[in-house]
């Protein structure tokens, strides 16, 4: 078996392309992504399923550049962006059937950052996608295609690294999650040498929230859905504290109507807007 290229802070995964449809535009000067419906200077680009997940799960993505934009062939393209710490490199090439077909073209993607950072968008891209990003159409013309990469790489390093990702996500997941454990714990402790019989009932009925959220959360990791995880949680914390004779100021930590209401991102042929921080209009493939 092949080696696979990680280096230090630095992965990169190749990602089978579902679908694909003319939804996005280069700008010819500037080489910025562009939505469909730009009327400077452009040329149309078909960035894909995997690539457009990648971009709405990036938090605050820069405007996607273009350093080698689509000529002939719209489906043959690369681009950079920095979100954070993240910095994103996606490619798009062709590795079976001439181009022709979208199941015949495979996204390269370089991610360099904090292993946290990358394994976080490995998790929300493999949860978001309608298929395994690591299992490819047509595996035979696949195979000859990485083993030309750098680092000999094969359909089963190339897996194991997603994996290794996604397990390192999970890793981070289930420790935060450990932890508020830990910390409600703690709460009920507290809760239980305080009481004096004059009632409690609201600290009560806070941590039975705070259980029930934490439910919730266990259930959106079980469902790979890390965004309502995340919200959970947060719920749950705030429960937690409200919840804690020791926060005696009489202050409500409760913060539930202040959680983001975001949702997993589908992709189908209903939602067609994802949100890019600096582009000047929205777009989403189909």
């Amino acid at each position: 078996m092949g080696k696979h290229d990680t280096v230090g802070n630095t992965i990169v995964v190749y990602a089978q392309v579902g679908k694909a449809k003319a939804n996005h535009r280069v700008e010819l000067d500037t080489g910025f992504l562009r939505p469909k419906s730009f009327t400077l200077p452009s040329k149309i680009v078909y960035l894909g399923d995997v690539a457009t997940h990648v971009l709405a799960h990036l938090e605050h993505p820069e405007t996607p550049f273009f350093s080698e934009p689509p000529k002939f062939n719209e489906q043959r393209w690369s681009f950079l962006t920095q979100s954070g710490e993240l910095r994103v490199a996606v490619s798009s090439r062709s590795y079976w059937g001439f181009g022709l077909f979208n199941s015949g073209y495979l996204n390269r993607i370089e991610l360099e950052g904090s292993p946290a950072s990358y394994a976080r968008l490995m998790y929300d891209l493999s949860a978001s996608l309608s298929h395994r990003p690591w299992e490819f159409s047509h595996s035979t013309a696949a195979t000859r295609f990485l083993s030309k990469q750098i680092g000999e790489v094969t359909l089963k390093s190339n897996e194991m690294a997603w994996k290794k990702g996604l397990e390192l996500a999970r890793a981070v997941f289930d420790e935060q999650l450990f932890a508020l454990e830990e910390q409600g714990m703690a709460v009920e402790k507290r809760l239980r040498q305080a009481r004096d019989g004059n009632g409690n009932e609201q600290a009560m009925l806070s941590l039975d929230s705070a259980h029930y959220d934490l439910d919730i959360a266990r259930g959106a990791l079980a469902d790979g859905n890390a965004p309502a995880f995340e919200r959970a949680l947060a719920r749950a914390e705030a429960y937690f504290i409200e919840a804690d004779p020791a926060n005696d100021d009489g202050t409500s930590a409760r913060f539930e109507d202040e959680v983001p209401q975001g949702h997993v991102l589908t992709y189908n042929d209903t939602e067609e807007e994802i949100a890019f921080v600096d582009l000047t209009v929205n777009g989403e493939e189909e």
